[in-house]
């Protein structure tokens, strides 16, 4: 690590690299190579650090579509310093490990952004890992977790929407809460309700819903469809939204426009 990052031409804007691989870029150990790093996963490159972090000790990669930084030794303060640096982009930054992991928080990082919502020409949201720590680990294999939802979900596929829903909150009502009753007191119906349920999803799911280990991939099939619900909620509405400084159909743009 031993590239200096956010170089600056004579215009002072930051030179654009090819990106390496992470681990290449981890590859020759100076003197000073660092013990730890922080991946940060960006969609355009940043403007020029803040005061308190050095862009000799930062090294970038703003070339291509997927630029990165590597950010070594992180500082007890680098949350707070990171914040001020990449408030309005879209970035997700990556968890404090050792420097071999380079790769994996940068991986992770990019899982992150790749869910959060994009707003062209809007202003982004900065995300951490370590504050989503299980919706990352859920999606870092996509295909697999579609598979384990389709596996246990896909046998309410002939339900109606509502009927799907009702079920799938009771479900994760019951899985969570440990029994009926308190299902009951989550979901705000009467326990009744909750057991007439619970028996059509015996018949639906067998033996299955006596198995700690079916429990176990039903809730994380459950609480992967509905974090991949959000996702795409979140971004049919970014969608939905006007670029700044555009007016919805029928709406001049102009100032008192008629």
């Amino acid at each position: 690590m031993h590239a200096p990052a956010l170089p600056g031409d004579d215009r002072g804007e930051p030179v654009r690299h090819r990106p390496p691989e992470p681990e290449a870029a981890a590859g020759a150990r100076p003197r000073d190579d660092p013990a730890t790093v922080q991946a940060v996963a960006l969609t355009v490159a940043p403007g020029p650090p803040p005061p308190g972090l050095s862009a000799l000790k930062v090294v970038a990669y703003l070339h291509g579509p997927e630029p990165y930084l590597l950010i070594p030794d992180p500082a007890p303060g680098m949350h707070r310093t990171l914040v001020r640096w990449l408030q309005g982009r879209s970035a997700a930054v990556g968890p404090v490990v050792a420097r071999a992991e380079a790769g994996a928080s940068l991986r992770w990082a990019r899982t992150l952004l790749a869910m959060a919502p994009q707003r062209p020409g809007g202003p982004g949201e900065l995300l951490f890992v370590e504050d989503h720590l299980a919706k990352v680990m859920l999606f870092q294999d996509p295909l697999l977790a579609g598979h384990l939802s389709v596996k246990w979900l896909g046998r309410l596929r002939d339900m109606t929407p509502g009927q799907r829903e009702r079920t799938e909150q009771t479900l994760l009502a019951w899985l969570e809460g440990g029994g009926a009753a308190r299902a009951a007191l989550l979901l705000r119906v009467h326990p009744r309700t909750v057991r007439y349920r619970l028996r059509m999803l015996e018949r639906l799911f067998g033996s299955s819903l006596h198995s700690a280990q079916a429990r176990f991939e039903l809730l994380l099939a459950l609480k992967i469809h509905g974090m991949a619900a959000e996702c795409a909620r979140l971004r049919r509405r970014a969608d939905g939204l006007p670029a700044p400084g555009t007016s919805r159909p029928g709406q001049d743009a102009r100032p008192g426009g008629r």
